[in-house]
């Protein structure tokens, strides 16, 4: 029974090392063929719901900053009257505001495989990044209300023109005006304006006008966007052809292209007139390549504004990709299809000046890079105090691969009153035909949140390097249980008796180590096999 007991204890050893070596290598050589870290990776960068980039999307951690920095004009009256044959203009700034983002009414259409949902944006005013308080400080600035109408009525018959001109003087509107610059970016109360929301609300539905208030608030909380989900693959991972780009916008309001600027649905537009295909600038595609060309779509621009891959680089410790936006993109040319549906009544405007009118009003308003950079030479020479810097006034993307999030971003954008021909109105005269600079803004991100910046670092080295070391230490442990039950199933110790059965005979062993240590005391060997001689001697070790 003795003989049995030991076999089967040494057996069931045996197994247990067999079995736990076999496990630790199975699930290592799974763990090296399937990846699972990137099979967990793209779960939890999905946009589905309990994901976690679904939780950052909803409440984007990214810091927004727009800084904005207005044109005060010093020399107005002196312009006006002809003493001065040019404007002098200060740049005063920046003023910062921080937009906080959000994405509401969230619907997932997996008929289409398209998300819907309402962004809503707000702006903090923040002190500690600006040069001062914008309810203190004050300005010179175009009246543009007043410049929009004195532009139209040249459009008019005579009898219309003269009449909105004696309109303009009985309410003394000035074609400049003095506010404060918090007034003139959100709202100031402007007669000309409360008149027309008066008697033509169907087309001014406001009583106060504010540039940054229509460039940036406007619409907001009420555009539904419909967003592309990444695209399906392959077995080997790529995407199918002619499927969407990931988190593309497919439609505004159902819309998939601009109705102001003429877009056919029956043959998907041009790329003059499309929304389809850009992006919200929040979140990106994480299959970037150096041939991509991306489109950024706000309604602040009224169109698609292309970003062009430039470099890969390193930014503080990150993998990113760095966009640009090339110095043509706000050019417009009757003969291309790309860009004439810019050009309104056949009619472009000069060299890098961008209609945006549609979309606010058909008031004659226009983007530019700040300072007039990139653009036709004859903008500058009514002007001191504009000077364009490619370093300071060039947009530019740095984007995550691995995550498609904007890592470091400055999107530099002018805002520009357009005067046309001026008829029937004396104190419009001197602006005839000029772009008048009334702000430029910097859209700024300045490094991705400490949360991201340790997923993006995870992703591109913590989690490999991890799962590689488990892996490597399931194959090493497999090999050591195996090899021990090699052991325990070849090798016996000497006198024909295994480990095991030794150690069941450890109670008769204590005793004669016991005796063996009494006899010593005495100086006398006791009288025992020679078996149980050499394990009282090893007790006798051991006690020692």
């Amino acid at each position: 029974m003795k003989l049995f007991t030991n076999k089967t204890q040494r057996n069931t050893k045996l197994l247990r090392c067999a079995a736990l070596g076999m496990t630790l290598l199975f699930f290592g050589a799974v763990i090296l063929l399937t990846d699972p870290v990137k099979l967990i990776v793209e779960w939890q960068i999905s946009l589905t719901p309990g994901t976690l980039l679904y939780k950052l999307w909803l409440h984007p951690p990214l810091e927004v900053f727009i800084m904005v920095y207005m044109f005060n004009y010093t020399n107005v009256d002196a312009f006006i009257d002809g003493t001065d044959a040019k404007m002098k203009i200060t740049e005063v700034g920046p003023y910062v505001y921080r937009e906080v983002l959000t994405n509401n009414n969230v619907t997932l259409n997996e008929a289409n495989n398209t998300i819907s949902y309402t962004p809503r944006r707000i702006y903090e005013f923040v002190p500690e990044r600006s040069v001062g308080d914008p309810k203190v400080d004050r300005i010179r600035a175009p009246n543009i209300p007043y410049m929009g109408v004195s532009t139209q009525a040249a459009q008019l018959s005579m009898f219309a023109a003269l009449g909105l001109s004696a309109l303009t003087k009985r309410l003394n509107a000035q074609p400049m005006l003095e506010v404060s610059v918090h007034e003139y970016m959100w709202g100031y109360e402007d007669h000309l304006v409360h008149l027309a929301s008066k008697f033509v609300p169907s087309l001014i539905d406001f009583s106060s006008f504010g540039i940054m208030d229509k460039l940036f608030r406007e619409g907001n909380e009420t555009n539904v966007f419909n967003m592309n989900l990444p695209e399906p693959k392959d077995a080997q991972g790529n995407r199918q052809a002619g499927t969407p780009r990931g988190y593309s916008i497919n439609s505004i309001n159902g819309e998939q292209g601009f109705s102001r600027w003429e877009y056919d649905a029956s043959t998907n537009g041009t790329m003059c007139n499309r929304i389809w295909g850009s992006h919200d600038a929040t979140l990106f595609p994480r299959d970037m390549n150096a041939q991509d060309t991306f489109y950024i779509y706000r309604r602040t621009f009224c169109r698609r504004l292309p970003m062009k891959f430039n470099r890969t680089l390193d930014f503080k410790g990150l993998d990113a990709f760095e966009f640009v936006m090339e110095p043509h993109i706000f050019d417009s040319e009757l003969h291309n299809d790309n860009t004439s549906c810019f050009c309104k009544n056949n009619q472009c405007l000069k060299k890098g000046v961008g209609n945006v009118s549609p979309c606010y009003y058909n008031m004659p308003l226009a983007i530019t890079y700040p300072h007039f950079m990139h653009a036709d030479p004859s903008l500058l020479q009514p002007f001191e105090g504009l000077s364009p810097n490619i370093s300071r006034h060039t947009s530019t993307f740095m984007l995550q691969p691995q995550l498609g999030v904007p890592l470091h971003v400055h999107m530099r954008l002018q805002a520009n009153q357009v005067v046309g021909n001026i008829k029937f109105n004396r104190l419009m005269e001197p602006f005839e035909n000029l772009v008048l600079p009334l702000l430029w803004v910097d859209l700024t991100i300045d490094n991705l949140p400490l949360s991201l910046q340790w997923l993006s670092r995870g992703l591109k080295t913590g989690f490999p390097l991890l799962q590689s070391a488990l892996a490597l230490l399931m194959l090493l442990g497999g090999l050591y249980q195996l090899s021990a039950a090699l052991l325990l199933c070849f090798w016996s110790p000497p006198g024909g008796k295994s480990k095991t059965e030794l150690a069941s005979e450890k109670p008769t062993a204590n005793v004669l180590a016991g005796l063996s240590l009494v006899a010593a005391l005495h100086k006398a060997e006791p009288t025992l096999p020679e078996e149980q001689q050499l394990l009282a001697a090893h007790q006798k070790k051991s006690l020692v």
